[in-house]
């Protein structure tokens, strides 16, 4: 508990987590105006309003707080090695185990409080476009929030590991930089690349000409097969990518409909059965938390910290 309440404090007295309640403030402000613009040209606005803000501002949210807590992870050994607040720490009745999983702790509450109050603006954000906090929908809300908050665990984790590696702290948090944007952006790219190129092999598409002879229903085939592929490879490629496999599962929370008249329709399915569909994406997301943490214990333990 004493590990647990230092680092609680020491967390949410870092500039980085206040900065990171600022630019949660400054996506959901901005969010207001993507919204509205996402009602226009709806048959049912109420569902797509569920569906922006369950979606767009969830991961907007996750994108930011994402980066803290991989970023904390891995500056919270390699830091108190440099300022001897372990050796100071280690010098009390306390074990190596107690005090890393302290560190953890306190870190993890201090997310949540971040996520609280994301939680809370999208209850407002709701409430500004007059749609009624059912019980149902503040599940939802709850949900997906909740979803979020394991996916930046298992960041947090992955950080803490990254820190027992890492003896000095600028070059781990350059390095947990790096690792969230190519796991993130640049591997998803590569990764739907072979996606996109085996459904094009499957279907005979070698050109953009050969798009215009594929009939509608063919078209929709290939976009189904398409979206099966990706999910498909993302579990074998990206299964270390926690924010990829979230939107895996966010993109099931609705199923939108063209109409002919240029309008579209939503049908909101909800995140109950979106986490229900993706079942090993969700198992993933929550499993390789232990498992992090779990080898940031194991080298931990085996350390020099002199």
């Amino acid at each position: 508990m004493w590990g647990f309440e230092l680092e609680l404090k020491k967390s949410l007295r870092t500039k980085k987590f206040w900065l990171i309640l600022v630019l949660i403030l400054l996506i959901y402000a901005m969010a207001f105006r993507e919204v509205k613009d996402n009602l226009e040209g709806a048959t049912n606005p109420q569902e797509v309003l569920v569906t922006s803000v369950i979606g767009y501002i969830a991961v907007s949210a996750f994108l930011f707080i994402g980066v803290y807590a991989l970023m904390a992870g891995a500056t919270s050994v390699n830091n108190d090695l440099e300022n001897g607040t372990v050796r100071v720490a280690l010098s009390k009745p306390l074990g190596r185990i107690s005090y890393l999983l302290g560190k953890f702790l306190g870190q993890a509450l201090s997310i949540v409080v971040a996520m609280a109050f994301a939680t809370l603006l999208s209850f407002a954000i709701t409430k500004y476009y007059g749609l009624s906090l059912t019980t149902s929908l503040v599940g939802d809300l709850v949900l997906s929030n909740l979803l979020i908050l394991f996916a930046m665990l298992q960041l947090l984790a992955l950080g803490l590991l990254i820190s027992t590696f890492v003896r000095s702290s600028n070059t781990a948090l350059g390095l947990a930089l790096v690792l969230f944007f190519v796991t993130g952006l640049v591997m998803p790219q590569v990764v739907d690349g072979f996606a996109e190129d085996k459904a094009k092999e499957e279907f005979g598409i070698k050109g953009w000409n050969d798009f215009d002879k594929l009939s509608k229903d063919e078209l929709r085939a290939y976009r189904e097969r398409l979206n099966e592929l990706y999910r498909e490879y993302h579990l074998r490629y990206l299964f270390y990518a926690p924010q990829v496999l979230m939107l895996d599962i966010f993109t099931d929370i609705d199923r939108t409909t063209f109409n002919d008249d240029g309008t579209y329709t939503v049908e909101y399915l909800g995140v109950r059965r979106a986490i229900a569909d993706n079942s090993a994406q969700t198992a993933l997301i929550v499993g390789l938390i232990p498992v992090y943490l779990g080898l940031a214990l194991f080298r931990f333990g085996r350390m020099d910290l002199r």
